[in-house]
């Protein structure tokens, strides 16, 4: 894949924008960064300067997605989960049919803000893949050892404590259920940061564990995928401890 060099400009555009669905969603799912599914990041650039933008205190989302049918266990998997949550059917969750493969890829074309979901990211910078790193003027290493919160006396700057405090707005007055997706050690220590007397207690369900606040309504989940992450019969159990719990 073809490496790219981004502007201190593009970098700042990036940094400000944190997701995209309603700002009062009732589910938010917080992954790590943006992907690049459905536009190419030059493309992702000219998007979201031009596209409507909702104001998270200097920062921003975008209520318009850009999504499309797509084989991504990710958006398939946040797709299931909703509908499951919504409908109070776990068939969505489970082994679908045709026409529930199709009602899926309906679904993902939806809005967001029409879905009443929000999808919020961590880091700021688009990555087809997490093993993939396409910036040329920038080192990786640097970058993730940027937003490890495990590390002891890992380094800060200008755009990383500027992106925390738009983040941190979001998640301290937002109202819908939070879920992480993927590295939940470090979302964890994330949340410690914001929420300093926040307790997280450990759930070990059938096929995964997560940790769980239930006054904060927060759930940290392994990534959503059938590879490496916590596969269909794993999102099964997420479905049931949030209804069990009646988190939503």
């Amino acid at each position: 894949m073809k490496s790219i060099a981004i502007s201190k400009k593009e970098y700042s555009i990036l940094n400000k924008y944190i997701g995209q669905g309603r700002i009062n969603a009732s589910l938010v799912f917080f992954g790590n960064e943006p992907g690049t599914a459905a536009l190419s990041i030059p493309d992702t650039l000219k998007f979201l300067e031009k596209i409507e933008k909702v104001p998270v205190d200097k920062g921003f989302l975008i209520e318009t997605s850009y999504a499309k049918p797509t084989t991504s266990d990710f958006v398939r998997f946040i797709s299931r989960l909703t509908l499951s949550l919504k409908h109070n059917d776990e068939r969505f969750v489970g082994d679908l049919t045709k026409q529930g493969e199709v009602f899926i890829n309906e679904h993902i074309c939806i809005p967001n803000q029409e879905k009443d979901i929000c999808l919020i990211n961590l880091r700021p910078l688009p990555r087809p893949t997490q093993d993939t790193w396409v910036y040329s003027n920038i080192n990786d290493k640097d970058y993730l050892r940027k937003w490890n919160f495990m590390l002891k006396g890992h380094y800060s700057d200008n755009d990383k404590e500027e992106r925390l405090k738009i983040l941190e707005t979001f998640f301290l007055n937002r109202t819908g259920l939070v879920i992480g997706v993927g590295e939940k050690e470090n979302k964890k220590k994330f949340f410690e940061k914001i929420y300093p007397s926040i307790e997280f207690h450990k759930a070990h369900l059938d096929h995964h564990s997560i940790y769980f606040n239930i006054p904060q309504k927060i759930i940290l989940s392994d990534y959503f995928n059938n590879r490496n992450g916590i596969k269909v019969i794993g999102l099964l159990d997420l479905y049931r401890f949030i209804t069990s719990r009646k988190i939503v």
